[in-house]
């Protein structure tokens, strides 16, 4: 729903200005348009995409009037998104307050669409990391002239969707996947590896593209003979909306991953079990199958083209830099977050329920990356999506891998091993830059 708010208490020119706005047809009232928030309770996603509506509010009102504010308001909880849309964010959006749907809504990029989405929410598996994804939704390719942001509105008016959308939150690495064993070695116990997890009976909740490459690269095991069989299956959501924890504890899950360590601790520790108490105590990184996170807010045309153009301009600027502070402020957290989950059930004195941090074996990385590459060439022909999706999952797939092939020798030598970054550092009182020293007792052992 969009409102148009009284104006503001404005000072002596107000009625000079009021004039000027009429004869340019401007607004004459500041404007509010309510958004459905996908994940109000999820710390590093819900709340910021919130803040992302008090600062175009703010900024409007400085740099337009008060009268010519903008400002996005969240509804109360999670609205259902109506059953006459079938479950689809985008065309609740497209059809607006006004035909029974919402006139915004911040959702997961994925949702955009469910071919080609994940490339524009978290790039793919193994694929480039925030920073270099940001040169692909951002900078402008010399070939088609279009940003990544630009080609997939075009996408979508193509497709007639009517709605128009720019990303507003970013975040950091995901985690990848509370275990009951381990799949790398950790101190005390041989890691299970991807053979000893395609085997286990375990369902999880582990979701697209992750979800598809994991269970390709168990395929590729079966088919090269290196395990009799696929035992892991997959469920896209709890039943009856239920906790990821709760479905762990009565036998519906044996393992999932959830977000960020920023996200898990607002929603996976907040009760009195935990991952650890109901004995999913291993928790995995990289987080290979997210390597970052950009949720976007969808308008419905109708309601975005009341707004003026400077208000549009504005709209997409201040999206952009919240974009970029959010992810700041996002990943400027996560190190404290892991740290709690890690302690999380240490002062209980029961080592049975302690969380630990596992790394995904290298060579268990490579087969995954592997079955990436095959989960991308058979979507393009996947008889399960449209023929129209699937032709655009290829031009946005394709605008991708060449941005990538311009761009990755630079990225191949560009950084710094991460192990070798601060290692050793001290300050003028011999403190270490590492956390590793606050429990070795001293740098470089």
């Amino acid at each position: 729903m969009i409102r148009h708010l009284a104006p503001r208490p404005l000072a002596f020119a107000a009625g000079l200005l009021a004039g000027a706005l009429a004869v340019t047809a401007q607004p004459a009232a500041a404007t509010e348009i309510l958004f459905r928030n996908f994940s109000p309770a999820s710390a590093a996603m819900g709340p910021p995409a919130n803040a992302y509506g008090v600062k175009l509010d703010e900024i409007t009102s400085v740099t337009l009037g008060p009268d010519q504010a903008v400002k996005f308001v969240p509804l109360p909880g999670v609205p259902a998104i109506p059953a006459a849309f079938g479950g689809n964010i985008v065309s609740a959006v497209a059809a607006g307050a006004a035909g029974g749907g919402f006139d915004a809504a911040y959702n997961s990029g994925s949702e955009l669409n469910k071919a080609w989405g994940f490339i524009v929410n978290s790039g793919v598996p193994f694929g480039p990391t925030y920073d270099e994804f940001m040169g692909f939704l951002y900078g402008r390719s010399p070939e088609s002239g279009l940003t990544g942001l630009e080609l997939v509105q075009e996408v979508l008016d193509l497709n007639n969707r009517n709605v128009v959308v720019f990303p507003i939150v970013a975040n950091a690495e995901q985690l990848s996947g509370y275990f009951f064993e381990p799949v790398g070695d950790v101190r005390g116990m041989r890691g299970i590896g991807l053979e000893g997890l395609c085997q286990r009976s375990w369902t999880f909740r582990y979701l697209p593209p992750g979800e598809n490459v994991l269970g390709q690269a168990c395929d590729n095991l079966v088919a090269s003979g290196k395990i009799p069989a696929k035992n892991i299956k997959f469920i896209a959501a709890i039943p009856g909306g239920g906790s990821l924890v709760n479905a762990v504890k009565t036998g519906q899950l044996q393992g999932f991953e959830f977000a960020t360590p920023l996200d898990d601790v607002s929603t996976l520790f907040n009760t009195v079990d935990n991952p650890g108490t109901v004995g999913v105590r291993y928790v995995h990184l990289p987080g290979w199958q997210q390597q970052f996170l950009v949720t976007w807010m969808i308008v419905n045309k109708q309601v975005w083209n009341g707004l003026t153009p400077a208000q549009q301009l504005l709209a997409k600027s201040v999206a952009r830099d919240h974009v970029v502070s959010t992810y700041g402020e996002n990943l400027r957290q996560q190190g404290a977050a892991l740290d709690f989950i890690l302690n999380a059930n240490k002062a209980d004195a029961d080592p049975a329920n302690d969380m630990v941090l596992v790394d995904w074996p290298k060579k268990d990385q490579e087969l995954l990356r592997d079955a990436t590459i095959q989960f991308l060439t058979k979507r393009a022909d996947d008889a399960t999506l449209s023929a129209g999706d699937r032709a655009d999952f290829v031009r946005i797939l394709e605008a991708f891998r060449k941005y990538v092939r311009a761009s990755d020798l630079y990225w191949d030598h560009r950084q710094v091993p991460t192990h070798l970054r601060f290692s050793d550092w001290t300050n003028s009182l011999g403190e270490c830059w590492e956390a590793r020293c606050r429990t070795e007792g001293s740098c470089g052992q």
